[in-house]
């Protein structure tokens, strides 16, 4: 960004700064409001250009309406410009000038003026460049052509005023050069894009490759000149940066791209959010209710991404009575899932048996025949016929195990040790373990065939310090399965922020545990005072902030904005939530800013 000031040479070293070494484009906006100038110069714009054509887009005519006899354009762009934008933004402010409505011994008088405001320079806009044929050739004969405007520029320069020269023709540039212009746009033509832009014919690199044209010849005339480029079919940051690369040019100047498209695609998409916002909310609201009944139905209770998706591969690989394998931490639910896979497949009519893997090997999981005059052994897939067989702790099943069990899984039959007869079960076999079926597979605790028959049949559980949102829901659900009798419970927002603020790693069960002790004496609010020691650290005292961190009012508001992010900003949910009346949080949003 190039700071404002009135000195020409100042400024010029300034912009010469701002590209030095080509890393850099100068940016310039062609804007027609104090909005838009101080938008744009907050994004980091080199310069500003106050023009009728600006001024008319927010009128929502096209830029093309500066060549109307509409205003008259110097009083129309002074109007505005004085009022909303010099003064009003950090950096320099040129002057969209008209030739056209001045006595060419009044263009002193007005430099001087235009100085007086606080502008730091000229450009010649509206440009009889825009015009051609026969139009164009009666107002050079009359005196009202290109000619006039670079004398109007030569006047702004002997007022001390910066100058930006606008062309469209190699002739144009080259009297521009001879009047020593400062900053040299070649103007593609009239933008494309949006409602009211107009078609180019040709494409960003065939535009580029022409004004690369127009700028040797220009820093062959004037060596070290300042060149941007403007207009046409550039619409994008990614357009302009491969039309300034293709024209060796200094930088670009934005107008309807960066004050009308970006205006008409933001409106458009706001109104329309406006609009379908109530009925996207309601189906929202119902998906939601439906998804809070299928997770309470379940066990599996909560909203996060993980968990939906957990719940949806229950649902695909519950009824098919396939090997499935569940995969968490210790105390995320895994044996529930294993209890729900178990009663959605064929074999759900008897109660599912557990093994522990650390403590099998072949022979007590597939059976051995007897030796030396023992007895013979029945393993744990032969019991298991018409059940489901949910091994624990997978990991520890020694690998030649793993393949035994693989090839049962592939085949439906097995050996016992020691004994040559094929045997068949249909037990269905649910593996637990804490890695997920690629990490285990890829530390080397899970063979290949084993890893490769399992694959697409698994079912991930994040652990509870991944998914804190859903501890709300999670409590209310604890709370409904250890006091059936009582109604809905719920955290206060102090004990809410004390039970995402630990670490969990116990998961489910130990928030489990938590809710159990924390009902004992609570009522429909579970209050930070009522919850037990976690990582033997009173929980009934809220956590300091660091010293200086926030002050009180800032943590009230960063409290009532978690809320409201939380549930999604509907206020009754909210209030409700954080233990206000509606119109307690209402006074407060209204105070913090946040109804905006």
């Amino acid at each position: 960004m190039v700071r404002m000031t009135h000195d020409r040479t100042q400024l010029l070293d300034d912009l010469r700064r701002a590209c030095a070494g080509r890393h850099t484009l100068l940016v310039g906006a062609a804007i027609g409001t104090g909005l838009a100038a101080r938008a744009a110069a907050r994004g980091g714009a080199d310069f500003l250009l106050a023009l009728a054509a600006g001024r008319f887009r927010t009128m929502g005519a096209s830029s093309i309406a500066t060549m109307l006899a509409l205003r008259d354009s110097n009083a129309f762009v002074a109007d505005f410009a004085c009022s909303e934008i010099v003064g009003a933004t950090p950096i320099p402010v040129f002057f969209g000038a008209s030739a056209w409505g001045l006595a060419e011994e009044e263009f002193p008088a007005f430099m001087d003026q235009l100085r007086g405001w606080g502008f730091a320079g000229v450009v010649n806009f509206p440009t009889v460049s825009h015009v051609d044929g026969r139009f164009r050739e009666a107002l050079e004969r009359t005196g009202l052509g290109f000619a006039r405007e670079v004398r109007l520029l030569e006047a702004a320069r002997a007022a001390g005023l910066a100058t930006v020269g606008y062309f469209r023709r190699r002739e144009e540039a080259l009297a521009l050069a001879r009047a020593g212009v400062d900053l040299y746009c070649f103007n593609i033509g009239w933008n494309a894009g949006g409602a009211v832009g107009v078609p180019s014919g040709e494409t960003v690199l065939q535009v580029g490759n022409r004004a690369r044209g127009h700028i040797k010849a220009i820093r062959t005339a004037d060596p070290g000149a300042l060149c941007v480029i403007e207009g046409g079919p550039i619409t994008t940051p990614q357009e302009m940066h491969e039309a300034c690369r293709e024209a060796r040019a200094d930088g670009y100047i934005g107008g309807s791209t960066i004050d009308r498209l970006p205006s008409e695609s933001s409106m458009e998409e706001m109104t329309a959010a406006f609009k379908l916002v109530s009925t996207l909310q309601r189906r929202i609201d119902r998906l939601e209710r439906r998804l809070d009944q299928t997770g309470r139905g379940m066990g599996l209770v909560g909203r996060t991404d993980a968990l939906v998706e957990a719940r949806a591969r229950l649902e695909h690989l519950g009824a098919d009575g396939g090997p499935v394998w569940v995969a968490g931490p210790d105390g995320s639910g895994r044996s529930l899932v294993a209890t729900l896979l178990h009663g959605r497949g064929p074999q759900r009519q008897r109660p599912p048996m557990t093994v522990d893997a650390r403590h099998l090997d072949g022979g007590w999981l597939f059976g051995a025949e007897p030796a030396d005059g023992g007895r013979r052994r029945l393993g744990w897939v032969e019991t298991a016929n018409g059940t489901t067989l949910v091994i624990e702790n997978t990991e520890s099943l020694p690998s030649d195990t793993q393949a035994e069990l693989a090839a049962f899984l592939d085949r439906g039959s097995f050996h016992r040790q020691g004994g040559q007869d094929s045997l068949r079960s249909n037990a269905r076999i649910i593996l637990i373990a804490t890695a997920g079926l690629e990490a285990a597979a890829g530390a080397g605790t899970l063979v290949p065939d084993l890893a490769r028959r399992l694959a697409r049949r698994d079912i991930d559980l994040p652990p509870l310090s991944e998914r804190l949102d859903d501890i709300p829901l999670l409590v209310e659900h604890f709370a409904a399965a250890l006091r059936p009798s009582a109604g809905p419970v719920r955290l206060s927002p102090r004990a809410f922020r004390l039970l995402i603020a630990h670490d969990w790693p116990g998961n489910l069960r130990e928030l489990r545990a938590v809710v159990e002790q924390a009902l004992d004496g609570s009522g429909d609010v579970i209050e930070a005072e009522a919850l037990p020691s976690l990582d033997g650290k009173r929980t009934g005292r809220p956590r300091p902030e660091a010293a200086g961190e926030r002050s009180p009012k800032q943590s009230e508001r960063d409290w009532i904005l978690d809320g409201l992010r939380r549930h999604r900003f509907r206020r009754g949910e909210t209030a409700r939530f954080l233990g206000l009346s509606r119109k307690t949080l209402y006074n407060k949003m209204r105070h913090y800013g946040l109804l905006e």
